[in-house]
């Protein structure tokens, strides 16, 4: 779970310390309608999400609820980590997203709660790579350094140069420590993990040259990865031999953003081409994009070109979505007088149309 200072998980999501489970659930799911990132691109949507998540998943479940009645987020801490705090707890998720629409617990969590892993092996890795969107939209082939852990050749795993181990004196080698106590006519004898050598029974008095001391190295071998089309942001792509788990991380591209598959471009046009019309052309995810823009259609909230987006689930294309930003001229002093005389003109237009509102 999160560190720092933690909300109250009544308070996140808006209910009484004494509300039932089925509020609580209500609660929940009005939340995830406002928060969902797929409904809600606002930047703070998604931290927001997780949030809420997280108090429906200690208030969603009988014992977590009452270890954090009792002993607050420190109590869950001690008993849980952060991946049992949601797996406990899927069978409630799962309802409330296929009931929403929005997909399996595990899609959802493999999305949004990258700090968390749900039903995969802790030693699994998890490599990120950076995606343009033109490869996301037609898929590519990326080569990765992996990461491979093993015993170190020089040492033989022990972490120490030849001759560089002795045996620990404060056990004699055995990794316990005994101690005996007495109490009155009972004696007590407690035994315990040497703390001088950690249980192993030697020391190294000089570590490995190769391993500084851990017994293991690491080398990098290249692999090819072949990410299909239509991954998303935060998409996990499993592969085989080695596994490895591969999330994309699909990079910004100015003035393009995906909704549903949709696709979203701001194309920037003047003030005057946004009267008399003009013809703009920019290169979208598939090429080039040619569009005339009528007198007048410059101020039109916005153009759609269906099946030019980005990939739907199903595996079909969304629109293309056109929106114009009218960009003021960077030199005003050059056309400031032809701008003083055309205000003339729409100031006279504007009374007008402010009297028809009387």
């Amino acid at each position: 779970m999160n560190g720092g200072r933690k909300k109250d998980y009544y308070e996140i999501l808006g209910v009484p310390r004494n509300a039932t489970k089925e509020e609580i659930k209500r609660a929940y799911r009005r939340l995830v309608l406002q928060y969902h990132p797929d409904r809600n691109k606002s930047p703070e949507a998604e931290e927001k999400f997780k949030e809420i998540s997280e108090a429906y998943a200690v208030l969603s479940d009988d014992e977590k609820r009452i270890i954090y009645d009792t002993y607050g987020h420190a109590g869950l801490s001690g008993a849980y980590s952060s991946d049992e705090v949601f797996r406990s707890s899927s069978s409630y998720f799962d309802e409330i997203f296929k009931d929403l629409g929005l997909g399996s617990f595990e899609s959802i969590f493999d999305r949004f709660f990258r700090d968390f892993i749900f039903g995969r092996p802790e030693h699994e890795i998890v490599i990120d790579i950076d995606l343009t969107l033109e490869e996301a939209f037609a898929g590519t082939t990326k080569i990765i350094n992996l990461p491979i852990r093993g015993v170190c050749e020089s040492c033989k795993g022990s972490g120490a140069e030849p001759s560089g181990i002795r045996e620990c004196s404060n056990c004699g080698g055995s990794g316990q420590v005994v101690n005996t106590r007495r109490f009155g006519q009972m004696i007590y004898t407690v035994s315990m993990t040497c703390s001088k050598c950690g249980g192993s029974g030697k020391i190294i008095t000089r570590p490995c040259k190769s391993c500084n001391g851990s017994g293991y190295t690491t080398r990098f071998e290249k692999i090819s990865v072949k990410i299909p089309r239509g991954v998303y942001d935060g998409s996990l792509i499993r592969t085989k031999n080695p596994s490895i788990l591969i999330r994309t991380r699909i990079l910004k591209k100015k003035n393009f953003f995906i909704r549903n598959g949709d696709l979203i471009v701001k194309v920037p046009i003047l003030p005057s081409e946004a009267v008399l019309g003009t013809e703009v052309k920019f290169k979208s995810i598939d090429g080039y994009v040619q569009l005339k823009v009528p007198a007048g259609n410059g101020f039109k909230n916005k153009i759609i070109l269906k099946g030019r987006g980005f990939w739907k689930m199903s595996g079909e294309r969304g629109d293309l979505i056109i929106k114009f930003m009218i960009v003021p001229p960077k030199k005003v002093e050059r056309v400031k007088k032809l701008y003083e005389q055309l205000s003339l003109y729409e100031h006279q237009e504007g009374e007008d149309l402010r009297k028809s509102m009387s």
